[in-house]
């Protein structure tokens, strides 16, 4: 559920009654009354009485405005099958009734059931797919492989639905988004830019929007016109640091993958600027550096990032991806020796260097050095008391390839 106390934060900004493509505007005048009664509700935040007014949810559009209700606004979810709401006071927010305790009366409500139900009796209805799409999408934002069925499955959902209801004409800048996000996480990136394309004709990119579609732009061979994209979101995410940190830091990979290394650092430093604890401006400035054969540079960059976990595998793993990746296996073979030296009086930074040290030499070819590192790899993993069945038998097999 952590995910979903993010999403609260960027759902409260709006509501679908401000959106310029109003997806309930084929609705009846008794039932116009009745959404704007709840939109209302929603405005001054009173959940509770929002979802009340739609418990006789008799037509498609009621039906789609409950689970909009639901989905969104809800103060307590189990599996989103089950539901609590909260009239909220002045001081109080909607993050702050999710993460804390309380006693609430939940409701039964299978958004999933209720819709098929109405359409069985019905006939399908182009807002309830709608409804469905946007209902799977913030259960797999919000549960992820926790639900019921896999969460691929959820993004498959929702993609099929909301394609439904786009192809129906039932759409707003809201579904627009989590349609091309969802083929964005299929990998489907053709059919994502076909319609981030259609939401630019009609609607105004979000920080995610941009972000997305820059990052689409780029695995698609436009890293130039993708960087412009994603530099729009560093600002749209300004009070989302965890966002900001991975715009700034996209926008210099791009730019290390277009040999645009100048702007690339700019960037690394600027995100520095802003974040200066962020492991990863010392990760890809490793091949940064690496790439324009400033070795120095290059090594001073990983000495900072091993710095930051000395005791943890996976640092030694980026430090020897952002080498391998510029093409420079010598650079990380120097690394390696000198690090050893460097940190001899470290023993747990020993354990972790000499076994990937070990590794890399066997990968390399040098079976008698790699024998050697992984012996004394294991060396310190015993001192240190961390020596496993599946350690020991790693390092066990590199040291009988010197035979």
């Amino acid at each position: 559920m952590k995910k979903c106390l993010f999403l609260v934060l960027i759902i409260l900004c709006f509501t679908f009654s401000l959106f310029a493509k109003d997806v309930y505007s084929d609705a009846d005048a008794k039932t116009k009354a009745v959404l704007a009664n709840v939109d209302e509700l929603i405005e001054k935040r009173q959940y509770q009485s929002a979802f009340d007014a739609l418990r006789k949810a008799d037509n498609e559009f009621l039906l789609a405005k409950k689970v909009e209700v639901t989905i969104y606004y809800f103060a307590k979810s189990t599996m989103h099958q089950m539901f609590a709401f909260k009239n909220l006071s002045e001081n109080e927010t909607l993050y702050d009734v999710r993460i804390g305790d309380g006693t609430f009366n939940m409701v039964l409500f299978d958004p999933v059931k209720a819709i098929n139900e109405f359409v069985a009796k019905n006939g399908e209805k182009p807002i309830l797919n709608y409804a469905l799409g946007l209902y799977y999408d913030d259960v797999k934002d919000c549960y992820g492989d926790q639900w019921f069925i896999p969460s691929k499955e959820l993004i498959d959902k929702t993609v099929f639905y909301l394609q439904k209801a786009y192809d129906s004409g039932c759409y707003d800048e809201y579904s627009l988004s989590f349609l091309a996000t969802g083929y964005y996480r299929q990998g489907d990136y053709n059919s994502a830019i076909k319609v981030y394309e259609a939401k630019l004709k009609e609607f105004e990119f979000t920080a995610t929007d941009n972000y997305h579609y820059g990052i689409i732009l780029w695995f698609t061979d436009n890293g130039k016109k993708g960087a412009e994209f994603v530099k729009k979101s560093i600002e749209g995410y300004k009070d989302s640091p965890v966002y900001q940190s991975d715009a700034y830091l996209v926008v210099a990979r791009i730019y290390i993958s277009i040999a645009d290394y100048k702007t690339a650092e700019e960037y690394l430093k600027k995100c520095g600027e802003a974040f200066p604890d962020d492991y990863r401006i010392a990760q890809f400035s490793i091949g940064l550096y690496a790439r324009q054969n400033q070795k120095k540079k290059a090594l001073d960059a990983a000495y900072k990032l091993f710095d930051k976990g000395h005791a943890k595998p996976a640092v030694s793993r980026m430090i020897m991806e952002q080498y391998t990746d510029a093409g420079k296996t010598d650079y990380l073979l120097d690394f390696f020796k000198q690090a050893v030296k460097k940190y001899s009086n470290d023993s747990i930074a020993c354990e972790n260097l000499y076994f990937h040290y070990s590794d890399l030499l066997l990968t390399m070819g040098k079976k008698s050095e790699a024998a050697e590192m992984a012996t004394k790899a294991r060396e310190f993993f015993e001192k240190n008391g961390h020596l496993t069945p599946e350690i020991d038998e790693i390092l066990q097999s590199v040291i009988s390839e010197k035979n």
